[in-house]
């Protein structure tokens, strides 16, 4: 019996031990976090956000100011959920951006349209795309649907262009995204698309062309409230990437292992040519169906291929640099801009129209990132699709046209 209770008493002193060792680690721990919590939430509110390059500012905008509020406000951007294609933004109002209830960013409108009552009313021009048409580094005014618009305008075609296109969009959720719009009961006369990268680099990642851009992500969260070990392994896994502890090993990894910057793997040749010839191929699908939609709903449509930097023949500095960041994924970047180049089944379709080299004949700053377009560089492209969209509105004619502007996309 002494013996016993001599065990037991070791083994409840052994427990206290135990307890009071886990105890202070975890307490160290939470100073720890705290401390880096503080830490980090000091240096995010010196540092002001993201800002642009300065040679950016000074090269591709003339040296304006705006730029700065305006990558402020993207930060504050949030996203909400949308049937079927996932995500929209909320809705903003901005200095430089401008987001409707729908999730629509604002177009430039003309200010004299016909009323409802006269015979010839304003066209209905739909656009879709990424984040390039969306307008990343452009005030609402200056994104190139609104460019678009004022051209058309300026060319004496009554129209009201409309910016359906979102961040990360590919060209599959534009097409799910018209479907819904035309669901709504209001037809477009003109569509036009603009692509290429999102879908060049959604295929690199995912492994397999036409996916969203993170797909893997919607297939971790899917029905991941009905397994509570699944709900727990993300809660637990959201906790630790949040963590200001976790910030600071990802910052020590990177500048240690790999101080270039994070870089993704690069599929073998035989795999890499697989796909590229799913983008091509799942592209002119996607093609092919918008064309048969606008048969049925007559509209006409137009498909651009937007640049990018790597196609750019003559790039200044910072341009160089931005390329160098994603150094890892030229290589098939390139090969899917040169496949929908010399592709017999894109380059005989009307509609479709290659801009991958609209700034060869630019030498200045143009893109501020990999694929983005200063202000500058939008007009350059606008120029190009709305000299496209009024040869297409003047075949349309000047007819009486349906329904009302509640689904257009603009106010």
């Amino acid at each position: 019996m002494t013996i016993l209770l001599r065990r037991t008493r070791g083994a409840f002193r052994w427990m206290g031990s135990a307890w009071i060792i886990v105890g202070l680690t975890l307490l160290a721990i939470l100073l720890l976090e705290g401390s880096l919590c503080f830490l980090f939430f000091v240096k995010d509110m010196m540092a002001g956000g993201t800002m642009p390059d300065p040679r950016v500012i000074a090269e591709g905008y003339g040296g304006a100011t705006w730029p700065i509020r305006h990558y402020h406000e993207l930060e504050r951007l949030s996203e909400r959920w949308e049937p079927y294609v996932y995500f929209r933004q909320h809705s903003f109002a901005g200095q430089t951006i401008t987001i409707d209830e729908r999730g629509f960013r604002r177009t430039w409108q003309s200010p004299r349209h016909p009323t409802k009552d006269s015979d010839h009313q304003p066209f209905r021009v739909w656009m879709f795309g990424g984040s390039s048409l969306w307008g990343f580094g452009a005030r609402d005014d200056w994104t190139i649907p609104s460019l678009v618009a004022q051209k058309i305008h300026e060319h004496g075609i009554p129209a009201i262009v409309g910016n359906f296109s979102e961040i990360g969009y590919v060209s599959t959720q534009e097409v799910v995204a018209m479907v819904r719009a035309l669901q709504a009961g209001d037809h477009p006369d003109l569509v036009i698309f603009y692509d290429g990268v999102n879908e060049s680099t959604s295929a690199l990642l995912e492994g397999e062309a036409g996916l969203t851009t993170n797909e893997r992500n919607r297939r971790a969260e899917f029905n991941i409230r009905q397994s509570p070990s699944r709900l727990g392994a993300s809660l637990i896994g959201r906790l630790v990437g949040d963590s200001a502890t976790y910030r600071l090993a990802q910052s020590i990894g990177h500048r240690l292992l790999n101080p270039k910057g994070p870089e993704g793997v690069l599929p073998g040749p035989g795999r890499r040519q697989e796909l590229v010839d799913q983008v091509v191929r799942r592209y002119q699908a996607n093609l092919a169906i918008v064309e048969q939609l606008g048969r049925g709903f007559g509209f006409h449509s137009l498909h651009f291929w937007q640049p990018m930097v790597f196609a750019k023949k003559q790039t200044v500095p910072f341009e160089s640099e931005a390329a160098e960041k994603l150094a890892w994924a030229r290589p098939f970047l390139l090969e899917v801009y040169e496949a929908v180049r010399v592709s017999d089944g894109l380059r005989n379709v009307p509609r479709f129209h290659d801009l991958s080299r609209v700034f060869d004949e630019h030498p200045g700053l143009v893109f501020i990132d990999y694929c983005h377009t200063t202000e500058a560089g939008n007009e350059v492209v606008a120029e190009s699709v709305a000299r496209e969209a009024i040869e297409a509105l003047e075949a349309l004619g000047r007819g009486p046209h349906r329904g009302d502007a509640a689904a257009t996309g603009v106010r």
